[in-house]
């Protein structure tokens, strides 16, 4: 099983990596004075980790990944600038979802 601090260090960065490749696409377009957002793709290795993770933490009966959503949908825990579920809680619910 990983180990609790592994997996919010993971997501963590993640979410740091997320966050950079949005403020480098931000600075390419204004550089260029572009109107259409510039950036590289990195979402193969973003799924490769994400399917890693799920080794964990497999998607449940109807296929729905409560990591992916915690990452892409409910963006990292945040509403806003606050933190509406820290990753350390992801992790206990994920554990707890695994012993039902």
């Amino acid at each position: 099983m990983i180990e609790k601090p592994i997996f919010c260090a993971v997501i963590e960065n993640l979410r740091q990596q997320l966050y950079l490749d949005n403020k480098f696409g931000e600075v390419i377009q204004e550089m260029f004075s572009s109107e259409r957002k510039c950036s590289y793709n990195d979402s193969l290795l973003v799924k490769s980790i994400i399917k890693l993770l799920q080794v964990h933490f497999p998607k449940d009966k109807d296929s729905f990944c409560e990591i992916e959503h915690y990452c892409f949908h409910i963006e990292f825990g945040k509403s806003g600038d606050k933190e509406i579920i820290s990753p350390e809680d992801l992790y206990d619910r994920l554990i707890a979802n695994l012993k039902q």
